[in-house]
């Protein structure tokens, strides 16, 4: 469905909960989200289809080094209707930051963005960010840190058939520069099997 191209208007939705710190940059707190996207005929679109998205991220702080933070996400999404275009099936929508599945400095780093498409995934990712300096220049504060990660997932036709066989998973380590705490350089080198990438990015990966 899609190869043709077509009309699409979606209503998205979401229900958030979120205990985090400081959400640029955490060091401790939930979030829970679940967010949908709903494409119909009754509000203008040429396909009838349903993309569920569900995801927990959870952020640690430890007693150790400047600032040490183990963060993880797990997110699970799945489209409904047999009429979904092919080319929804490359992300995932959350209004903390839609996700291309499956694949790139999003999901799965290492791999190529999109690099593993279906109706359904899950995937997880897992950091351990450790600050090691921070310092003044002029008006500017700066702080630098390390994030050596994990990130693994899968993708299935249906959601049924979501388990823990046949796992893509990737690992590597990343660069984090915080410029006035809340923007954030990402600098990330992602290794899998296929293939060695690396990201520049603002924002934390998660």
């Amino acid at each position: 469905s899609g190869l043709e191209g077509g009309w699409i208007s979606i209503l998205q939705t979401a229900l958030i909960f979120d205990t985090r710190d400081f959400e640029p940059d955490p060091t401790k707190g939930y979030y829970f989200e679940v967010a949908n996207e709903y494409s119909s005929n009754l509000i203008g679109s040429q396909f009838n289809f349903n993309k569920l998205f569900l995801q927990g991220k959870g952020f640690w702080k430890l007693p150790f080094g400047k600032r040490t933070v183990v963060a993880s996400r797990i997110g699970m999404g799945t489209i409904f209707g047999s009429e979904a275009p092919f080319f929804e099936f490359q992300d995932q929508w959350s209004p903390d930051g839609s996700i291309n599945a499956l694949g790139g400095k999003q999901s799965l780093r290492g791999y190529r963005a999109n690099r593993f498409l279906a109706r359904s995934m899950w995937f997880t990712n897992l950091e351990l960010r450790y600050r090691f300096l921070e310092t003044k220049l002029g008006k500017q504060r700066f702080a630098f840190g390390v994030a050596p990660f994990f990130d693994a997932g899968t993708v299935r036709d249906r959601w049924q058939d979501l388990n823990f066989t046949k796992i893509k998973f990737s690992y590597g380590a990343g660069l984090r520069i915080a410029w006035n705490q809340s923007t954030i350089l990402s600098f990330d080198y992602g290794k899998s099997k296929e293939d060695g990438l690396f990201y520049i990015g603002i924002g934390q990966a998660f």
